[in-house]
């Protein structure tokens, strides 16, 4: 009953549910869910991140506009595809299933119907994820304040840390991986809000569905 398991010790220092530095991670999407920006209409996929120690990190990738042009996020989403060794000509399919969503109003985390994408979800992969800060808005408002949240630097295979170009070259050896991660260190806002008032400790950790999401995007970015 009581066998000692490696695994499950290292996991209770563990205090925090949450991803909340930079650095590189192994594990797996739980969730891939279909956005449009009630604002501009812009498309994207919300993603939830569990590392192999069950903490999590969400993210949104903004892929293409309303008029269809591609945004910086399309590339990103092409290699995960690659990294997932997803097959070239294959649209992505789209299900309904339940997601987490964050009520602003409650404060409580819900299950909510949404349209998502199963062939990005439980299938092992890399992250190199990268902690940044940003400014808070609401309602298509600046709030005044800043947080800090994770964001995708670049995908990677889990078992073999190739990156999507050296997949795309058929490399065998990774070797990207390691430059990026020389140079890799948090990115903190170039600018300040117009008050100059920050809030890096009073808010959600980064990731926590609070410090991200449709809310925190669905305005003058997209």
């Amino acid at each position: 009953m009581y066998q000692f398991n490696a695994a499950t010790a290292a996991e209770a220092d563990n205090i925090s549910a949450y991803l909340d530095e930079t650095g590189k991670y192994k594990g797996k999407f739980t969730r891939a869910e279909k956005l449009i920006s009630s604002n501009k209409g812009t498309h994207g996929i919300g993603f939830t991140f569990e590392d192999e120690s069950k903490r999590t990190a969400r993210f949104d990738l903004w892929t293409v506009d309303n008029m269809g042009k591609q945004l910086m996020g399309f590339k990103s989403l092409q290699a995960i595809l690659a990294v997932l060794r997803f097959p070239a000509g294959r649209d992505l399919k789209i299900a309904q299933a339940q997601v987490d969503r964050y009520d602003y109003d409650t404060r409580q985390t819900t299950k909510v119907q949404a349209e998502t994408f199963p062939d990005l979800i439980n299938r092992p992969i890399g992250l190199v994820m990268r902690n940044t800060e940003y400014e808070k808005m609401r309602d298509g408002m600046k709030t005044g304040e800043t947080g800090w949240r994770l964001e995708l630097v670049v995908p990677f295979q889990a078992d073999t840390e190739l990156t999507a170009s050296e997949i795309v070259g058929n490399k065998t050896q990774p070797q990207k991986l390691a430059g990026i991660m020389a140079t890799l260190s948090d990115r903190p806002l170039k600018t300040r809000t117009a008050n100059g008032q920050r809030n890096d400790h009073g808010g959600p950790p980064p990731g926590h569905p609070a410090a991200g999401g449709v809310d925190d995007f669905d305005d003058a970015r997209y």
